[in-house]
């Protein structure tokens, strides 16, 4: 799915005081909806834990992923935040189209 034609990135902060077998859960989970959205993850970045630059759901830092996607139509973005809000060891997460 080289050619896609509608391309994003979705960068999702995880609680890092999660289990890290929690954290591949969570981001398992993450490439699954993509996938049943019928988008591919074309490349996945592991941006490490940084400081935040305030307080999220009472946490200081966060585990940073970056997921590039793309698909031939455009992404459900209401559905997919739904997800995203609803997965309890995701504290904050932005979809840009690129």
């Amino acid at each position: 799915m080289k050619d896609s034609k509608y391309k994003y990135e979705v960068i999702v902060v995880l609680n890092p005081k999660a289990e890290s077998k929690e954290k591949e859960k969570t981001i398992k989970m993450v490439e699954d909806k993509i996938s049943g959205l019928d988008f591919e993850v074309e490349k996945r970045e592991d941006m490490g834990s940084k400081t935040l630059n305030y307080q999220i759901k009472g946490q200081e830092k966060g585990d940073f992923r970056v997921f590039y996607i793309g698909g031939n139509k455009p992404i459900k973005s209401k559905e997919f935040k739904l997800f995203l809000n609803r997965e309890t060891n995701i504290i904050r997460y932005l979809i840009l189209k690129i």
